[in-house]
């Protein structure tokens, strides 16, 4: 994911511009606070119900669409960083200035949504999640493979930990797989904060930062036909680490 400070929507923009006097800087505690629960839960349920409804035949512009509309009918104000979706030879790219096409959903295909909601408090969602139409098997283990990868990374994750220590241990698991990590930046995601993101920088092998508060963990994979890629948000407290669901 990119840094989305050019061209964001109307409130959302306002959201993110915000003097940070008007918010209190958040110490991490063990606990999430519930601002960013909030805020990650919708980015979920938005995701997971439009992943659920997209059937063959949609375009990559109509689930666009249905999705910015349902972020707002949820409670959410607008989104932070412009939605992005894929269909077929879209999901080899994942990134804020992909522009949504006429591209359908075909009946044997792959699909990624990637929802980015900001709530009135300025808080930011992000989640990733995929769409498989169809029963081809090639597609089915590419799918199969990130859910245990991303399933890992988060499960790996501990208190005091560098971001590159994260990778690291992303990199080691894409090393028993086919797959090559298709992120543009090469980084299997960033910082989230309360009105602000990637300030600590991204989940890369040369960021040395020490995770705290909140990170969005997406690992981007695939081959030269098509990507797979899922996204969640963890929360580093002080003794903890939370995957927020």
């Amino acid at each position: 994911m990119g840094d989305p400070s050019q061209s964001l929507p109307n409130c959302a923009a306002a959201a993110i511009r915000r003097s940070e006097t008007e918010f209190e800087e958040v110490e991490v505690q063990d606990e999430p606070p519930a601002g960013l629960v909030k805020a990650q839960r919708l980015a979920i349920q938005v995701a997971e119900q439009i992943a659920k409804e997209t059937v063959p035949g949609q375009t990559e512009k109509e689930v666009v669409v249905r999705i910015d509309n349902l972020i707002k009918t949820l409670g959410g104000v607008g989104v932070w960083t412009p939605t992005v979706v894929g269909f077929g030879i879209g999901t080899l790219s994942c990134f804020p200035t992909d522009v949504p096409s006429d591209r359908p959903l075909w009946n044997i295909d792959l699909g990624h949504l990637d929802v980015h909601p900001v709530t009135d408090d300025g808080w930011l969602g992000d989640c990733t999640r995929m769409i498989q139409a169809g029963d081809n098997r090639p597609q089915a283990t590419a799918h199969a493979t990130i859910r245990s990868i991303h399933a890992h990374v988060l499960e790996s994750a501990y208190s005091g930990m560098r971001a590159c220590d994260l990778f690291s241990i992303f990199a080691e698991a894409l090393a028993d797989t086919k797959y090559l990590l298709l992120d543009r930046l090469q980084n299997i995601g960033h910082s989230l904060a309360q009105n602000s993101s990637y300030d600590a920088g991204y989940i890369d092998a040369y960021n040395e930062t020490i995770m705290e508060g909140a990170w969005a963990v997406e690992p981007f994979i695939g081959n030269h036909l098509y990507g797979v890629k899922l996204e969640d948000v963890l929360w580093f407290g002080k003794t903890k680490v939370t995957i927020i669901r």
